[in-house]
């Protein structure tokens, strides 16, 4: 009797331990599903319901603080300089005073004209103080083109912070999945899923970086130019002397052609000398 009750007993536990372990793995699976499913929810721009709050959200950002706008600014100029030298020196000058940064430079000729292409980058705060201080200068002598853009970037801020929210979160509860995880196949799951949301994010990241120093820094490409005077100069004839060596010159060139070329018919000498030969012993016979 007691060694039934102790088998019995023992058939309990292990019993116990399996259920146990099963509602562990359940839980486990449960929880990963969750996840998925309010990472889903939360990226998942198509409802309606969360388009409509997500567009009243906007619209009050962009209402509430016009600060908060983030505009990448653009300007394209395009004009004749007196000195080209000289209005190279004064972009370079009010580029320092205002804290700006040469991105590109290239010089060129065209013709009677003498080009200099700038790509400059100038904070954003400092960009109208720039252009004026640019427009009033002295050295322009003809102002060609001048365009300014800016490009509102502020929605594109609000979707990848949005997004970089929901990753955040996800990835956080996934770490804590990952903690409490028991078999290796919820194991490699979860740290699948975490490697992806962490390469998800720092695609986002490098995203709103970009955009942060294109707002932060306004683009000011420059074309200026010089025109050049063009002058004839006549090409100076040779001299008497200049004119004998070259004749010399060329003679001595010539009698070398005439020297090769009867040297490169030997053969044909060779078999001339002997026909005469033979010729000349019939003779004397």
């Amino acid at each position: 009797m007691k060694n039934f009750l102790g088998i019995f007993l023992a058939l309990f536990l292990l019993i116990s331990c399996g259920n146990q372990q099963n509602k562990t793995a359940n839980d486990n699976a449960t929880a990963l599903d969750e996840v998925s499913y309010a990472e889903t929810a939360q990226a998942d721009y198509a409802a309606p319901a969360d388009m409509a709050k997500r567009s009243m959200s906007v619209g009050s950002m962009l209402q509430d603080s016009n600060d908060q706008q983030k505009l990448i600014k653009t300007a394209n100029l395009r004009y004749e300089v007196y000195d080209l030298d000289s209005s190279l020196l004064h972009i370079s000058k009010i580029l320092k005073s205002y804290k700006g940064l040469v991105q590109n430079e290239r010089q060129f000729d065209q013709g009677n004209r003498k080009f200099i292409s700038l790509s400059l980058r100038v904070p954003a705060e400092n960009f109208d103080v720039f252009l004026e201080e640019l427009m009033n200068s002295d050295g322009i002598r003809k102002l060609e083109n001048k365009s300014i853009s800016s490009q509102d970037v502020t929605e594109q801020f609000i979707d990848i912070e949005s997004r970089l929210t929901t990753k955040r979160q996800a990835l956080a509860r996934y770490r804590d999945i990952l903690q409490k995880a028991e078999t290796v196949a919820d194991i490699v799951s979860v740290e699948d899923k975490i490697r992806r949301l962490q390469e998800e994010i720092e695609a986002q990241e490098a995203r709103l970086k970009y955009l942060n120093h294109q707002v932060d820094m306004s683009e000011v490409r420059i074309n200026i130019y010089q025109v050049v005077p063009s002058t004839y100069i006549p090409e100076k004839g040779e001299g008497f002397f200049p004119k004998l060596l070259k004749a010399i010159d060329n003679g001595f060139e010539g009698i070398s052609l005439v020297f090769f070329w009867c040297i490169r018919l030997w053969p044909i000498w060779i078999l001339a000398i002997i026909l005469r030969w033979i010729f000349r012993k019939k003779s004397k016979e």
